[in-house]
């Protein structure tokens, strides 16, 4: 499994690197209209950002994009799964084991922790970078980015590192593609650990609600009972009340 999750890994950073250069090749020569805009590390930010927004684009991009989303799914679903070991299990059962929670309780109270440090890591904290490496942007404006980014919505009003004279520019594109990837295997570790919450309130309290492991029990106990001998349950039962009460009348008379 660690290495089917390794090759998928593999796969998709040459898929990254293939579309970057294949873009930066199309788009990166004097003859295109905004040529002189386009740099590798601008090919690298914007088809990571195609490929976990879903963004229009050319000929180029719209086939890149059929290929790659699937993939970076595929990846993204794959590391997140990865992580619910160390990061949602073991948390869970410390809880139950050292703190004497219950495994409702503890499953809530890691799924709010979680929720906090996904707030704070994955959206606070980013974007209180971005407010200072962007100038026009307000710290509002940065945590919209970070939470539109993360939700895959990407509506594209704010972009970053692109100011023209930013110090250390393709190295702060780079970083933006890499925080894209992060927080959505961030966010999908999130929406997962989620569904189990809701599965362990929802459906399980659902069914334990509405029958009796007991009762289930003690009526498939009297089916095989009634079934052993080829005769049904109903019949069998209503055969032996007649002949005990038949038995009595005899008795009587």
């Amino acid at each position: 499994m660690l290495r089917g999750a390794m090759l998928v890994a593999v796969a998709y950073a040459g898929l990254l690197v293939v579309g970057a250069l294949g873009l930066w090749a199309l788009e990166g020569t004097p003859q295109t209209p905004n040529g002189s805009h386009w740099d590798p590390a601008s090919a690298l930010l914007f088809v990571t950002t195609l490929l976990t927004t879903v963004a229009a684009g050319r000929a180029f991009c719209a086939a890149y994009a059929v290929v790659g989303v699937p993939v970076t799914m595929l990846t993204l679903t794959a590391t997140a799964r990865r992580l619910m070991g160390p990061l949602a299990d073991r948390p869970r059962r410390y809880l139950q084991v050292h703190w004497g929670f219950t495994r409702h309780s503890a499953a809530r109270t890691h799924f709010v922790l979680l929720v906090g440090v996904t707030m704070g890591v994955l959206v606070l904290l980013p974007a209180a970078v971005f407010h200072v490496l962007e100038d026009t942007w307000s710290y509002l404006d940065a945590v919209y980015f970070c939470v539109i980014s993360l939700c895959t919505i990407g509506l594209g009003d704010l972009v970053p590192a692109e100011t023209p004279g930013q110090p250390f520019r393709q190295l702060y594109q780079v970083g933006v593609a890499a925080y894209l990837l992060l927080g959505l295997t961030g966010v999908l570790l999130l929406a997962q650990t989620f569904q189990r919450l809701v599965e362990l309130h929802g459906v399980t309290s659902v069914t334990s609600a509405t029958s009796s492991p007991a009762g289930d029990a003690e009526e498939g106990a009297g089916l095989l009972e009634g079934t052993r001998d080829g005769e049904k349950p109903a019949r069998g039962h209503r055969g032996s009340a007649m002949g005990d009460t038949g038995g009595h009348r005899g008795g009587g008379q």
